[in-house]
């Protein structure tokens, strides 16, 4: 069965699914499914990195720490983020007894700390998105998605300049151009098929700069994948991998999305 035979039946499941989550869950639901598929994804991290498996429900502790701001509005962002460092030093302090524990301590100290801010925290502003109304956070998955794609179909048989031989060597500088310039196009169809408060114009330049940092967050992803000597940071998604490869570009583009609606969208 080819690649591609794998991957659709799989994307159509995750659209309807997304479709779905999106439009018709409450925040507070959303949030806790959000909770689930990022800490899957921490799983994934955790494999990679080589963390011990008895440090991964702390994880998701302090994941739990970072996504109660996003639930609860009235919860401030900077004092939970503290006490996910906290619970993370606490627990070293209580549980490092031996010199071994002692050596692999900076390494899963790191690694926790690097799920909470890589994957908890940008991924959670998803639900921010949401919050602003569903069609936001349907703009930025048409886009990916969309952007994705030219990047792929342009870049697979015209791409002949590397950008990221190390993280992504098919990665190529035309399929770069081409993600931007047809994010950007996804972006002005994107307020024809879900309306936002957003000119066109502005839709486009977000599109596009959206379009852009998908192309750089991806091979931040990758970059672990290599390290750990893996194509895939899982199997759970036939013909996608896990689900790290799906949830990589949101890692920047969601947040990234916040602070554009933010300060440019009326």
């Amino acid at each position: 069965m080819s690649d591609l035979s794998k991957r659709l039946p799989t994307t159509a499941m995750l659209v309807v699914f997304a479709y779905l989550a999106i439009r018709f869950l409450p925040p507070p639901a959303f949030s806790a499914l959000l909770f689930v598929i990022i800490t899957l994804g921490g799983l994934e991290l955790a494999t990679l990195t080589g963390l011990p498996r008895r440090a991964v429900p702390l994880m998701a502790v302090a994941g739990l720490a970072v996504a109660l701001p996003f639930t609860f509005p009235a919860i401030p962002l900077a004092p939970s983020l503290a006490a996910a460092t906290m619970l993370l030093g606490l627990y070293f302090l209580l549980t490092v007894r031996t010199p071994e524990r002692l050596a692999s301590f900076p390494r899963e100290f790191g690694i926790l700390a690097l799920a909470v801010l890589y994957l908890y925290l940008p991924l959670y502003f998803l639900l921010d998105l949401q919050a602003r109304g569903a069609n936001t956070l349907f703009f930025l998955i048409f886009v990916v998605a969309i952007g994705d794609s030219g990047a792929y179909f342009v870049g697979r048989p015209l791409g002949r300049h590397k950008i990221y031989p190390l993280a992504s060597p098919k990665k190529s500088l035309e399929g770069l151009i081409a993600a931007i310039l047809t994010a950007g196009l996804a972006g002005y169809i994107s307020i024809r098929l879900f309306p936002v408060a957003v000119s066109p114009l502005v839709a486009i330049l977000t599109g596009a700069v959206t379009g852009l940092f998908s192309q750089l967050s991806d091979p931040v992803e990758s970059l672990f994948k290599r390290a750990a000597g893996k194509k895939d940071s899982g199997t759970l998604l036939p013909g996608h991998g896990g689900v790290l490869d799906r949830m990589d570009s949101y890692v920047f583009c969601a947040p990234l999305l916040s602070a554009i609606v933010t300060l440019c969208w009326h």
